[in-house]
């Protein structure tokens, strides 16, 4: 369904005043295009209208992301840093998660007894220990890894957390899991 340029202007007015400011359209073809066949052919459908809602939440929410970072910028990273830097330690670990990126790689992330965040990076969705252990969350084990370097993950401005990155790590030993444990009982 479309609806004229006057209909979208009097319906839509901050959907249109947000489509109007240049600024937003300068590096985004969506807008760009929306913007050129709303001048060209004076309608637009509810579809793009959707579009364009998205991408004014995308830009207030990289505002408030962009405001939170500036003002934690001064905040002190929690937890520590575990070994030096391209050892290899024997260590027992807790699996947290797993999570998919954009590039096609995984992110494992890990606990130690001493609450300190590690994490790999893996061409693998799931981690096995063994043929019958899939890790999943809560899952301890032992394991030798390297450190690969010492990061502060900043994704979350408001708690900012040292994080230890291995790589090379070789899996030994399911340990057990304490969330499974307790369901049993």
């Amino acid at each position: 369904m479309k609806i004229t340029l006057e209909e979208f202007h009097k319906k839509y007015e901050d959907v249109y005043i947000f489509l109007q400011d240049n600024e937003n359209r300068e590096n985004n073809h969506f807008l760009q295009d929306v913007w050129s066949h709303l001048v060209k052919k004076r309608e637009i459908s509810i579809k793009q209208i959707n579009g364009i809602r998205n991408s004014m939440m995308y830009n207030q929410n990289k505002i408030e992301r962009e405001n939170l970072k500036e003002f934690h910028k001064d905040d002190e990273p929690t937890g520590s840093f575990v070994g030096e830097v391209k050892k290899r330690y024997d260590m027992t670990l807790k699996y947290l998660n797993g999570k998919s990126t954009s590039r096609g790689f995984y992110i494992h992330t890990f606990t130690d007894r001493n609450d300190n965040n590690l994490m790999c990076f893996s061409d693998n969705e799931r981690i096995y220990l063994d043929q019958e252990h899939k890790l999943v969350s809560g899952d301890c084990f032992t394991c030798r890894a390297t450190v690969n370097r010492h990061s502060v993950n900043d994704f979350d401005p408001t708690n900012k957390i040292k994080q230890t990155v291995l790589n090379r790590i070789k899996y030994n030993k399911y340990l057990g899991n304490k969330q499974h444990q307790q369901k049993d009982e």
